[in-house]
């Protein structure tokens, strides 16, 4: 009788351990790698109907500015950087309101709680949708640069008076850089704000309400904060002797706003 109740916890246990053993023999969980957000965040920039029509429409804009120019040239060889300049007009406008569709879109269509569920460190999320922002922006950019190169030949062949590609170094370097900029910063109003409309709203009309009314209150010290300055500076890469403003501009209209959509974005209550 002593010997059966011993051996029946023993024979009870013995189930346990064995599942323990298999639980303890299972592959460790892999984290999602910071690449795949990327790819996770891109895709979902492409795969709704507005963002889709938004690169259609910048791409739609490119072609019609740049059937434009072939239309008014001046005399002279066709040079590159004039139609780059139109083609890219399109890019600078409406290409960073795709950046703040992807910084909102998780609070604005409710799917917070699934995609911080799936992937609940916050700001790797937001990152990967300020990575994402900036890859599909070149992507866009390269696009619009092979059509103003094709537009260029074109001109350069039916006009006769050759082409040139002057700088063109320089100014695909700036163009980048501006619009890679310029999309971080609608990025950064987006995380901060996190309603689409207002974000939008806000992104075009605060830098050039200080553009028309910072000259007539603060006359040259206005520079400081007029990030369309800058971005024209770095655009031409030429500050022009104006290196601390150009900084401090980028600072307050796009670093800040980003530091501060980040930390909003990882406090921000999830429904």
């Amino acid at each position: 009788m002593t010997v059966t109740e011993v051996t029946r916890p023993a024979a009870a246990a013995a189930p346990g351990k064995h599942r323990a053993a298999e639980t303890t023999n299972l592959p460790p969980v892999r984290g999602q790698s910071f690449a795949k957000l990327v790819g996770i965040e891109l895709r979902k920039s492409l795969d709704t109907r507005s963002g889709r029509v938004l690169i259609a429409a910048i791409l739609a804009l490119a072609a019609a500015a740049l059937i434009w120019q072939l239309t008014h040239l001046d005399p002279g060889p066709a040079a590159f950087d004039g139609f780059l300049g139109a083609a890219s007009t399109g890019v600078m406008l409406i290409l960073p309101v795709v950046g703040v569709m992807a910084m909102t879109s998780e609070w604005t269509q409710r799917t917070a709680l699934t995609t911080f569920t799936l992937s609940p460190r916050r700001v790797r999320v937001q990152l990967a949708k300020f990575v994402s922002a900036i890859v599909l922006s070149a992507v866009v950019l390269t696009v619009t640069t092979l059509m103003a190169l094709a537009a260029t030949a074109i001109a350069g062949a039916t006009h006769g008076d050759g082409t040139t590609y002057a700088g063109i170094g320089g100014a695909l370097a700036g163009a980048y850089l501006t619009t890679a900029l310029n999309v971080v910063m609608a990025a950064a109003f987006g995380a901060v704000i996190a309603q689409t409309a207002v974000a939008i709203l806000v992104f075009f009309i605060a830098p050039t309400a200080w553009s028309l009314a910072g000259p007539a209150l603060f006359k040259d010290n206005a520079a400081w904060l007029d990030v369309f300055g800058a971005f024209g500076r770095i655009a031409e890469r030429d500050l022009n002797g104006m290196l601390p403003e150009t900084l401090t501009s980028v600072a307050i209209w796009i670093v800040l706003p980003t530091v501060v959509g980040l930390w909003a974005s990882s406090r921000r209550e999830v429904k």
